[in-house]
């Protein structure tokens, strides 16, 4: 991963609309240190979301700063939510633009996370043992994941036994990817506390005998050709309520390997989710582009016609090296804590986005789903937040990987995850910023001291310092 071309950094980047905010910008290196006294301009334009053409918009604020050990304070008040911009301006010359997200108590009072409802490991058919796909998550910036192998919940307690006493910043949500017998549909349950997928394997005549008792009960309108489906997935949801759970109806448009039609039909797919079977729904994920967009498409119909339901971004990966969709499709979450039941209560209440990527590096970009609002926070967060993160998350992951095989201890990598933890909280206001200390302008006060009794240059031409007399 290349460096970014940032010198300067603001601090808070996300704030309450409302107040009166005492705003810093520091600079990432010593080099980027503002003498004191230094007097420069900062311009501040309330973008909402628009990021083209700012010289035009007539919404611009300038005032004058004056620097002072090596920062730039200012306050300012932001009075709507929305994206803000600021430039900063020296000598007529602008030097940084520093982006920052005003929000609504609401939502301020949230952690944005960034995670994944559907994964698999070795222990279905995935390619990936299950605690270090936990580090493989971590090291591309994912705040949670959630291992649902198929039939089976117990894979996801290898991961609490691995890391046992260690303080990791990834959180397991607990889960399985229920397949009833008989059926093609595809559920995947997070966040309950117990497995599903065991009662059908180890409690067999039960759930045969439950199964009769619930095709007895599919809704007449039911054509023939899906009841049997039908009252499966009704068992199967009733199943996850019970162990307090969500059900997240998988990839509708999934084709199977050498299959030519999609895994749900479009009109048993508008049945399930106009009749409320599920509670999330996943909207992108493992489907292929085509499989995708129809999936966008349904639900877009279905909206229109009154649905609400949650939805969510996916990868379902199995391997990791040549997937199509890990790090590329996944969730971004606002919840109150980073935690199974927090993550859990975020989506039940809908306060998600799903989420696809395109491309690599610089030239990586977004298509958002989900609510407007919650959409235009997304945006700033994928561009502002979520890219800087994995950068420091990229060593904890690693670090997480080495430790189940024991080439670092655990003393190491919690210092690591106290970092990328403590970045996090300055980055959304919830700590002070960690500015540069009187040693730090010290050592660089003492440096351009040296640098200036050097030869005056211009690249590798040494200039003298008294102009030769013209002849």
């Amino acid at each position: 991963m290349l460096p970014t071309p940032e010198n300067y950094a603001i601090y808070p980047s996300v704030l309450p609309v409302g107040r009166v905010m005492e705003m810093i910008i520091s600079p990432l290196e010593r080099a980027f240190l503002f003498a004191d006294g230094e007097e420069l301009t900062v311009t501040a334009i309330q973008t909402n979301g628009n990021e083209d053409n700012y010289d035009t918009l007539c919404s611009h604020k300038s005032f004058p700063v004056t620097a002072k050990e090596g920062v730039i304070r200012f306050t300012y008040t932001y009075e709507e939510e929305g994206q803000y911009l600021f430039w900063l301006i020296r000598e007529e010359k602008r030097i940084a633009e520093l982006f920052v997200y005003a929000l609504e108590e609401d939502l301020y009072a949230l952690t944005p996370l960034k995670g994944d409802f559907h994964s698999h490991s070795v222990r279905s058919d995935g390619k990936r043992d299950p605690a270090a796909l936990a580090g493989h998550f971590r090291e591309q910036g994912y705040d949670f994941f959630a291992l649902t192998d198929h039939n089976r919940y117990y894979p996801g307690s290898e991961v609490d036994e691995a890391y046992a006493g260690v303080k990791l910043g990834i959180t397991r949500v607990l889960g399985e990817e229920v397949h009833a017998p008989e059926s093609n549909v595809h559920i995947v349950h997070v966040g309950g506390k117990s497995s599903v997928a065991d009662l059908y394997f180890h409690h067999q005549e039960e759930y045969a005998a439950e199964i009769a008792e619930y095709e007895s009960r599919v809704p007449a309108d039911v054509p023939e050709m899906y009841r049997y489906r039908y009252a499966r997935a009704m068992w199967a949801t009733d199943r996850i309520h019970e162990a307090g759970g969500l059900a997240i109806f998988a990839h509708p448009y999934w084709r199977p390997k050498n299959v030519c039609v999609h895994n749900v039909r479009d009109q048993l797919a508008r049945m399930f989710l106009t009749n409320g079977m599920f509670d999330v729904y996943e909207l992108v994920g493992a489907m292929g582009q085509v499989g995708v967009n129809r999936s966008i498409n349904l639900w877009a119909d279905l909206r229109s016609e009154g649905l609400k339901i949650s939805i969510v971004g996916s990868s379902d990966a199995h391997g990791l090296e040549k997937s199509a969709t890990f790090s590329h499709t996944f969730t971004v979450c606002l919840a109150e804590k980073n935690e199974n039941d927090a993550i859990i209560d975020a989506v039940r209440a809908g306060r998600t986005v799903a989420v696809e990527a395109a491309g690599e590096g610089y030239d990586r970009h977004y298509r958002c789903y989900g609510n407007l609002r919650l959409v235009s926070y997304a945006h700033f967060l994928l561009r502002h937040y979520f890219p800087k993160r994995q950068r420091i998350c990229q060593g904890e992951g690693t670090a997480m990987r080495a430790y189940l095989m024991g080439e670092v201890d655990a003393a190491m990598l919690e210092a690591q995850v106290a970092y990328s933890n403590a970045w996090r909280d300055r980055f959304l206001g919830k700590k002070p910023p960690v500015l540069p200390s009187a040693a730090i302008r010290d050592f660089e006060a003492r440096a351009l001291a040296v640098h200036a009794t050097g030869p005056v240059t211009r690249g590798s031409r040494i200039k003298p310092k008294v102009a030769p007399e013209k002849k």
